[in-house]
C-alpha cells in the first residue's frame, strides 16, 4: 500500500523502518527517534500532496 501511494519509497527506507520498529521496544531513545522519523515522513507526504494539488489546480 505504501509503495502504491509513494512510488519513490526505496527498499532501504522500508528496511530501516522495520529495523527501527524492532528497536522501539528496546529503548525509549530509539522510540523517540522512530516517532520523530514518522512525523517527518508524514510532513513530507503532506508537502508532496499539497504540491500535487497546487499543480492540479493550475492545470484547470
Amino acid at each position: 500500500m505504501l509503495l502504491a501511494v509513494n512510488p519513490e519509497v526505496e527498499e532501504d527506507d522500508l528496511a530501516t523502518d522495520i529495523e527501527l520498529r524492532k528497536e522501539v521496544s528496546k529503548d525509549s531513545k530509539a522510540k523517540q527517534k522512530y516517532e520523530a522519523r514518522r512525523r517527518i515522513d508524514d510532513l513530507m507526504e503532506q508537502k508532496r500532496l499539497r504540491q500535487l494539488l497546487d499543480d492540479w489546480e493550475l492545470d484547470d
